[in-house]
């Protein structure tokens, strides 16, 4: 009895060892969002304020650059209608002062016996000043001259109000969020959507614009960690929404490359993703380093450049890398051969089916999906033709397991267990292939 009990005491210290366990993580969690609050609030709150401070600077300097831009368009009427008036008001002065000058010198002659003096009468009538007391100038009527005035917006203020009331929108999420970040070969595919919602450090560039609401970002290193962000928008001339809470993610899983080759028939380049047919060595085939093509994924092989073509030369995916002279096509191998002429053959058996000749700039893509009864779809897309088909596989080695067929094993154990190499053979040189 006592036993039973103090075992009963262990599993409750246990469970509640389990439970401050699950609770101090719990509280991490609070922590790290009232962080991203916290963050986010103040970087919200120092992205106003500059927004803000910026447009009150402009405004400001745009209001006194138009204002000194009126004042000396009025400074400029008053100069140009006040010059003529200037000019009048001058001669006008003139006038005034040979009338008075007149006026002095006539009285002068008056006063001091002007009938003796009949020579300074005759000279005072003939003296220029006294033949131009009748020159008035004349002056333009009121209409004719400047009459200064500005036409001003009275809606402006109340426009100007009501634009910096609409300025600015606070949401307390972004409405386009990453749903996920899903690994792929050298790369990552990050999904988002976008939700129905009220209105760091990471140095960003821009991956992907478009409709599609998922994006392959390619050419990544593995065990790097990268930092995603999305935002959106309705139309093309609306702006851009907010963008959505940051998300890291990292990809362990190696890009597509060729095997190292054991002799120099082929050369490598571009971290193992290109192969390139040399002038030396036996026609063969060069597989993948290891089974990479996954269910689920896209392989892509780029031509970079051609040559002349020979019969057995193409491109494969297979379960095993045995066949090496030349693409084993017997029923019993399973493999998916496509020669440079377009023809497909599955285990040995020609489609129907043809795609273009695969030449220099040719881009095939094949993509797999696992489906019933042990088979996997398999789709190949070259230019504007695609064939897809289901392609039937038996029990491979048990070190592989089996293909297309559910295992008892984790999904890690299944994905890596359902996977192909893909490879090439070409007979003449400056062949070129890229994996991507």
């Amino acid at each position: 009895m006592a036993a039973t009990m103090v075992q009963s005491v262990i599993e409750i210290l246990d469970s509640a060892h389990s439970y401050r366990y699950e609770l101090a993580e719990v509280l991490d969690g609070i922590k790290s969002l009232q962080e991203q609050i916290n963050l986010s609030s103040d970087a919200a709150l120092k992205q106003v304020e500059a927004h803000f401070a910026k447009l009150k600077t402009v405004v400001i300097k745009a209001m006194d650059k138009r204002l000194c831009q009126l004042q000396r368009e009025i400074e400029s009427i008053r100069e140009s209608a006040l010059k003529p008036l200037e000019e009048c008001k001058s001669l006008v002065d003139d006038g005034l002062a040979s009338a008075a000058q007149v006026m002095e010198e006539g009285g002068d002659i008056l006063k001091n016996d002007p009938e003796s003096n009949l020579e300074k009468l005759v000279n005072f009538k003939e003296d220029p000043k006294t033949k131009a007391l009748g020159s008035v100038p004349a002056i333009p009527d009121s209409a004719e001259v400047a009459c200064v005035n500005v036409s001003l917006s009275p809606d402006l203020r109340r426009q100007l109000e009501e634009a910096i009331a609409l300025e600015g929108k606070v949401l307390a999420h972004a409405p386009v969020q990453i749903t996920d970040v899903i690994e792929k070969p050298g790369s990552l595919l990050v999904q988002w959507a976008e939700e129905d919602l009220n209105p760091t450090n990471a140095v960003f560039h821009t991956a992907y614009v478009g409709t599609s609401t998922s994006f392959t970002v390619k050419h990544l290193r593995t065990q790097t960690a990268y930092t995603f962000r999305v935002c959106g928008r309705g139309e093309s001339d609306t702006p851009w929404s907010a963008w959505s809470v940051p998300r890291v993610s990292a990809t362990s899983i190696e890009h597509y490359q060729w095997a190292e080759p054991k002799d120099k028939t082929y050369t490598l380049s571009n971290e193992n993703k290109t192969v390139t047919r040399t002038n030396e060595g036996l026609t063969h085939v060069i597989y993948s380093h290891k089974p990479s093509l996954v269910l689920g994924n896209t392989l892509t092989m780029k031509v970079l450049d051609d040559a002349d073509k020979s019969p057995g030369d193409g491109l494969c995916i297979a379960v095993k890398n045995d066949a090496v002279d030349h693409f084993n096509l017997d029923q019993a191998e399973e493999i998916i051969y496509i020669n440079l002429y377009g023809s497909v053959f599955v285990n040995g058996q020609e489609m129907t089916m043809q795609l273009p000749e695969i030449k220099r700039g040719s881009v095939v893509a094949f993509e797999t999906e696992a489906v019933s009864n042990g088979k996997v779809r398999v789709h190949i897309q070259t230019e504007d033709k695609e064939v897809t088909f289901d392609w039937k596989l038996e029990h491979v080695s048990s070190a592989q397991g089996m293909l297309g067929v559910p295992s008892l094993g984790g999904a890690n154990q299944q994905s890596a267990e359902r996977a192909f190499y893909f490879g090439v053979r070409f007979s003449q040189e400056d062949w070129k292939v890229a994996v991507d």
